[in-house]
């Protein structure tokens, strides 16, 4: 039969273990959340690219006209 005490050692082993998951937990979100903010600015600033590229090329037409 356990202790009052193992009981209570047990009790903070579990502890430390939820806590440990929980910063895991936090710091995948933090990374995923990060990830997915640099992916939106990549995306934007392909759009902004390709859409730069396209008025160029529709200037270079108009001038050679």
């Amino acid at each position: 039969m356990k202790t009052y005490q193992q009981f209570s050692e047990d009790i903070e082993q579990r502890r430390q273990e939820l806590r440990q998951r929980s910063r895991d937990q936090m710091q995948k979100f933090k990374e995923k959340s990060r990830a997915s903010v640099d992916a939106q600015r990549q995306k934007a600033a392909d759009a902004e690219e390709r859409r730069r590229l396209k008025d160029e090329i529709k200037k270079e037409l108009r001038d050679e006209n």
